[in-house]
């Protein structure tokens, strides 16, 4: 996990602006700053000229290599979503509540890489993505502010993502009004098989570890929450609660398990 003696800050880039943002970064983080292009020994977050990127090292068979991490909202898997899996019949739209002429306020409480936040902005929702790493967080927040100049993703995000940071317990009890749905998708149990041997999604782990706290954060959101929680489970993974459980939506590896407040 990259704590805060082992992180630090830097910046590749030649410019001023790009330099006061990654030593106010390294403050706000309090990890060391280090001005220039400086050999890392152990995970750094980098102000390159296009964005801000992890870069840190990964064992792999039979070496280590160094890695990158960013976010991106515009190109890869995320805006292949947002250009071609914009439906309201998708399972993810189906299971947060969205249908014909409403679209439900939405608080993801495990943001991550902020996919699934972004498709339910893409199809109307006003949605606060909410990530307890600080680390994820500065990089989603590269990843929004780069979003916002772009023609295609802008009104997206200046009318319906918005960005907080903390443990999710508190931060909801912080909106101005309580959301129509809370969205949780914890870290899922490791197993050696399992896509959690992406690059990706190996980096989240190294960062955020294990939702040890997510029956906890499931009960709280359900005390919250209007209209329903929403929690992404693997296949064959047990409910993190049974009690209130009402129903699921079933994909190839994974599952929504839905919690009405009506049924509660």
């Amino acid at each position: 996990m990259a704590t805060a003696h082992s992180l630090s800050v830097s910046c590749t880039a030649d410019s001023t602006a790009l330099l006061q943002k990654a030593e106010d970064l390294a403050k706000k983080l309090r990890v060391p700053w280090l001005a220039g292009p400086s050999p890392a020994t152990g995970p750094q977050l980098v102000y390159t000229g296009d964005r801000l990127e992890l870069r840190l090292t990964l064992d792999g068979p039979g070496a280590s290599r160094i890695s990158t991490f960013f976010i991106d909202f515009i190109g890869g898997k995320t805006g292949y979503r947002h250009l071609r899996n914009c439906t309201i019949n998708q399972p993810l739209a189906r299971a947060a509540g969205i249908r014909s002429g409403f679209r439900p306020t939405v608080f993801d409480a495990t943001a991550g890489m902020g996919g699934d936040a972004f498709v339910l902005a893409c199809l109307g929702c006003r949605v606060v993505m909410n990530e307890r790493s600080a680390v994820i967080a500065a990089l989603l927040q590269d990843a929004i502010d780069r979003a916002l100049v772009h023609p295609e993703t802008a009104d997206i995000f200046r009318h319906r993502l918005s960005l907080t940071t903390g443990d999710a317990r508190t931060t909801m009890h912080l909106l101005p009004v309580p959301p129509h749905t809370i969205y949780i998708d914890p870290m899922y149990p490791h197993r050696s098989t399992s896509a959690l041997n992406s690059k990706d999604m190996r980096i989240l782990r190294l960062l955020v570890g294990d939702d040890d706290d997510s029956r906890l954060l499931l009960e709280e959101a359900i005390r919250v929450a209007t209209n329903r929680v929403v929690v992404k489970r693997p296949k064959g993974a047990p409910a993190l609660a049974e009690n209130g459980l009402s129903h699921e939506i079933t994909m190839k590896n994974s599952r929504f398990d839905v919690y009405l407040r009506p049924h509660l």
